[in-house]
C-alpha cells in the first residue's frame, strides 16, 4: 500500500477536528481538539501540559508520532495514514472511583468499541460490521488479533480542585495494514465494501463518545458498564497465564506465575481468574495477560 502524503492526512485530521468539536463542544465548551503534524508521543505532550497548569479537556493527534508508548513503555509505530494515534486530556476525580485508572481503561475500550462499529455500520455496502472485541486490560482485537490499545496516564497539576488529577487517555488504533506487525490487524481488515476510512474519519467515529464516557465513568464507576463490557470480553472462559512482574513477560521469556481459566471483570474492572488457588482478582499494572492454548 503507498503512503500517504503528509499534508493528506494532515488535512484529513483537521477536517475530523472541526466535526469533533462540532458534535462534543456543545456539552463541554471548554474542549480544545488539535493536530499536530509530527510529536513525539500525544501522551508526553499532554502530560507535560498538564504539569505546567494547562488543563482544559483536549484532543491531541498527530500525523506522525515518532515515540509512541504502549503499556510498560512499550513502543508504539505509527504510519502517517495508516496508523490512528491521538490522546485526550481532561480532569478527573480518578482517585475516587473504584477501579481508577485500571477500570477507565477498561470503560475507554469500551467506548472506542462501540464508536467503531457505529463508524463500521455507516459505511456504503457494509454488509456485516464484525463485533470489536475487548482484551484486558488495554487491547482491542479484531477477529482474533490486536487492533488498537490504551494507555491511561495521571499526574497532579496546578490549578485542580482537590481530589483531581490531570489523566490523559493514549489511544494507538491500526487504520490500514500497512507495516502492522502480523500479529496485529487493521480495521480495512473488516471491510466488505469498497470505502476504506481514512484516520481522520475513524477520529471522527470515536472521539466524542470517548468524551462522553469518560464523563461518565467519572460520575457512575465502571460497574454499570460491567455488562456491556463482558459480551466484548476475549479472555472469559479462556486459560490465561498470568505475568505479575513487569519486564519478566512472555516476551521477555519468563515463565508464567501463574494460570487459569479468566472469568470475566469485577464491578472494579478486575480480572477474575479462576487458578489453583482459588479465584483471584488482577489489577492492571501488576499482570500481563496472554491467550493460552
Amino acid at each position: 500500500m503507498a503512503d500517504t502524503p503528509l499534508g493528506a492526512v494532515q488535512a484529513d485530521l483537521h477536517a475530523a477536528a472541526e466535526r469533533i468539536w462540532e458534535a462534543a463542544s456543545p456539552a463541554c465548551p471548554e474542549l480544545s481538539v488539535e493536530v499536530l503534524p509530527e510529536i513525539g508521543s500525544t501522551n508526553t505532550e499532554l502530560m507535560t501540559r498538564g504539569r505546567r497548569g494547562e488543563t482544559s479537556p483536549t484532543f491531541l493527534a498527530a500525523c506522525r508520532q515518532t515515540a509512541g508508548r504502549g503499556r510498560q513503555g512499550r513502543t508504539w509505530l505509527a504510519a502517517p495514514g495508516d496508523t490512528l494515534t491521538f490522546s485526550l486530556g481532561l480532569p478527573m476525580r480518578l482517585d475516587e472511583i473504584p477501579g481508577g485508572g485500571s477500570a477507565l481503561s477498561l470503560a475507554v475500550g469500551l467506548a472506542m468499541a462501540q464508536g467503531l462499529e457505529t463508524g463500521l455500520r455507516a459505511q456504503p455496502d457494509q454488509a456485516n460490521t464484525p463485533a470489536i472485541g475487548l482484551k484486558w486490560p488495554n487491547d482491542l482485537w479484531l477477529n482474533g488479533r490486536k487492533l488498537g490499545g490504551i494507555l491511561i496516564e495521571a499526574t497532579p497539576a496546578p490549578g485542580l480542585s482537590d481530589g483531581q488529577r490531570w489523566v490523559v487517555i493514549g489511544i494507538g488504533l491500526n487504520v490500514k495494514q500497512g507495516p502492522a506487525p502480523a500479529e496485529a490487524t487493521a480495521l480495512s481488515s473488516a471491510l466488505s465494501g469498497g470505502h476504506v476510512p481514512s484516520a481522520g474519519e475513524v477520529w471522527s467515529w470515536v472521539a466524542p463518545p470517548l468524551l462522553t464516557m469518560a464523563r461518565a465513568f467519572e460520575a457512575s464507576g465502571f460497574a454499570p458498564l460491567q455488562m456491556a463490557y463482558s459480551q466484548r470480553d476475549v479472555l472469559a472462559g479462556q486459560t490465561v497465564g498470568l505475568w505479575a512482574t513487569p519486564g519478566q513477560g512472555p516476551a521477555d521469556g519468563f515463565a508464567p506465575s501463574d494460570t487459569g481459566m479468566a472469568q470475566g471483570v469485577s464491578e472494579t474492572g478486575a480480572l477474575l481468574v479462576h487458578t489453583d488457588k482459588g479465584l483471584q482478582a488482577w489489577t492492571t499494572g501488576e499482570v500481563s495477560v496472554r491467550l493460552r492454548p
